[in-house]
């Protein structure tokens, strides 16, 4: 019975429907004008240390370039994501470290993510539509052209596409959706007969592996896999042994691993909590508050306001209970609606029930109990694919039923022109990152995170023509703003810290202040920005004496949430300052060597030892510190830079 109810769910395409290849070619096209503005803009935030400031990606096209250091040279996540580090690389080999290059490259796979979703879509989009529809076969090809024509060219997924390191992310859609296209289509010849699953079963791990190297959100390949086979297959074939081959391999995939890990939490009790040490919010504060979020991106996927978009969102309040927000509670209840809602519809509305379930797959990973930022909007650009099919599958039928075709097709072609336009508008901030900056900083006044970013990109926008000292005036509100936003902020309060020392004594009560939030630091990577800030401090002359930065040092050294890692660049940057601003060469090996034993297994403290017994004239430590480096430099990221101090040793 249930194989024949998946077999009438699968009605014929119309052969009078008009070619939808030539309809696709065409969204293609328009998606590329829209996004052609956005394609000129520079790197931005990640981009600087993943790319720009690689030394494995400096090293390409010298002696000692290095393609296993490529592929190992990033700390993005537990894999490393080599998948990713190697386009990177493949970018740079063809096209040098141009922005642009970059950038095309991402919009060709977010193109070829759109054709493999839209034949996915030609796919499954008859298993989705309502069981009464009466026009199912002539409706079925608008509503996978429909979907993917939505989800190319949505507003929402402009910083998937022109954030350069959100490759990773790209690719990761690429292979998932390569692996399900390959079960879809292996589902749909089981069903005529062939002996196809086996096919499917290896397109999802060959192309899992990958999306997984490529992104770790790529795991959730084999759950996105489940809601179609759940939904729109049904479990559904011709004989017993597939359909006991088709639970096994999702016994084996998803619910084992699921019961894993709830196996491995309840052994391991302090896991979770010890992982939110380096955050401002507790896990229930995470969860209470992805509820409100959840409902944010269902808000910016239904009415694409571009005001409501931007990099950062640390203006969205944490949630600390229930009521504190109320909308929290709202939330809540909305999410568990939606989730009944897909249960109840299952069979009679399956595109309702798969839009839900493939929407809330998605964001199992990144928006749940994983100690991740709060808010990322490419987080949707996936999980935005099924829910965007799924709802156009339910309600095409409803319209066509009630309105003329050609209206319908207008009502249609008016929705993908309004996408179009607003992606457009994006598009063209981000082809400007100082207008990029502002725009998102006049739309998120109460973002800490945009006021510093605002501020920032007006000293680099105007560093070539603009005086120093107008360009401090013009940015120093933001980074102020960006202080008193956020008590915990390091960025604004020391870039405005930084603006005051060039022209005068820093007040004691700054100093003090900026003590105070070094030492309230719980994630790590916040210390960058006192880390540039010595750097500074060894590269200019500052009013800023040397217990100033001493009182500072001492102060971040205290803060037990930094690890040793950290604790050595601190040490380091400080052994610059003390060697090129306060002439003591004796302090500056002292602090350099304190790093080296601090962090032992990075080469480069033994390189800045190197670089310091150079400058010292003592060639016999210098070799000594050298070879040490050399021993130390497994993945080969330091390989050039050791070449360049042998020659002149």
């Amino acid at each position: 019975a249930g194989y024949d109810a998946a077999m009438t769910l699968a009605p014929s395409m119309s052969p009078h429907a008009r070619n939808p290849a030539l309809g696709f070619v065409a969204l293609l096209l328009l998606a590329v004008l829209v996004y052609a503005s956005g394609l000129f803009g520079g790197f931005l935030f990640d981009d600087f240390p993943v790319l720009v400031n690689n030394p494995a990606l400096q090293a390409l096209g010298t002696p000692t370039q290095n393609w296993l250091a490529i592929a190992l040279s990033s700390d993005s996540g537990m894999l490393r994501r080599p998948i990713s580090l190697l386009s990177f690389g493949l970018n740079v080999a063809a096209f040098g470290m141009s922005p642009l290059a970059f950038k095309l490259v991402n919009l060709g796979i977010h193109l070829l993510n759109g054709g493999v979703l839209y034949a996915i879509a030609r796919r499954l989009a008859p298993r989705l539509l309502p069981t009464a529809a009466a026009h199912a076969a002539s409706v079925a090809p608008a509503v996978a052209l429909l979907a993917a024509g939505l989800w190319l060219l949505h507003p929402l997924q402009v910083s998937s596409v022109l954030y350069v390191v959100q490759r990773m992310n790209l690719l990761a859609t690429l292979f998932t959706l390569a692996g399900l296209l390959c079960y879809v289509d292996a589902r749909e010849r089981a069903l005529r007969g062939e002996a196809a699953l086996l096919g499917g079963f290896a397109g999802l791990g060959l192309f899992g592996v990958l999306a997984v190297f490529s992104k770790e959100n790529g795991a959730l390949i084999v759950l996105y896999a489940f809601v179609v086979e759940a939904i729109g297959y049904r479990f559904a074939a011709p004989q017993p042994s597939q359909r006991r081959a088709l639970g096994g391999f999702f016994l084996a995939t998803v619910a084992l691993p699921l019961l894993a890990l709830l196996l491995f939490l309840a052994t391991h009790p302090h896991w979770l909590p010890d992982a939110y040490a380096a955050r401002a919010f507790t896990l229930g504060e995470r969860l209470l508050t992805q509820a409100r979020v959840m409902c944010d991106y269902l808000l910016w996927i239904g009415l694409p306001n571009p005001a409501w978009m931007g990099m950062f969102h640390d203006d969205i309040a944490l949630s600390i209970g229930l009521l504190n927000p109320p909308s929290t509670a709202a939330a809540i209840v909305v999410l568990a609606a939606l989730a009944a809602a897909a249960w109840r519809w299952r069979r009679s509305h399956p595109g309702i029930a798969f839009g839900i379930a493939w929407f809330l797959v998605g964001h199992a990973m990144e928006s749940t109990i994983l100690p991740l930022e709060m808010v990322f909007e490419h987080r949707n650009y996936l999980p935005m694919a099924g829910l965007l099919l799924g709802l156009i599958a339910t309600l095409a039928p409803a319209l066509r039923a009630h309105v003329p075709a050609r209206a319908a097709s207008g009502i249609g072609l008016a929705v993908l022109s309004v996408c179009a336009s607003l992606t457009a508008v994006r598009a063209a901030d981000w082809g400007d990152s100082q207008r990029l900056a502002l725009a998102d900083a006049r739309h998120h006044p109460a973002s800490s995170r945009s006021q510093f970013e605002a501020g920032r990109a007006v000293l680099i926008a105007g560093a070539r023509q603009t005086p120093r000292a107008q360009l401090d005036a013009q940015a120093l509100p933001y980074f102020e703003a960006a202080a008193r936003l956020d008590p915990d902020d390091i960025d604004g309060a020391i870039a405005a810290l930084l603006i005051h020392a060039r022209r005068e004594p820093v007040p004691t009560a700054q100093l003090a202040d900026l003590g105070a939030r070094l030492g309230r630091i719980t994630n790590y990577t916040r210390a960058n920005a006192f880390l540039d800030m010595l750097i500074t401090a060894s590269n200019e002359k500052l009013n800023l004496t040397t217990h100033d930065l001493a009182g500072l040092v001492d102060t971040a050294m205290a803060n037990p949430h930094l690890p040793p890692k950290v604790r050595a660049m601190i040490l380091n940057n400080d052994g610059a300052y003390q060697f090129n601003i306060a002439h003591d060469a004796q302090a500056a090996i002292g602090l350099t060597m304190t790093a080296a034993a601090t962090d032992p297994s990075n080469p480069y403290f033994q390189i800045n030892l190197t670089k310091i017994a150079l400058a010292v004239n003592d060639h016999p430590t210098a070799r000594e510190h050298l070879a040490i480096a050399k021993s130390l430099n497994k993945t080969g990221a330091y390989t050039s830079e050791i070449a360049r101090l042998e020659s002149q040793l």
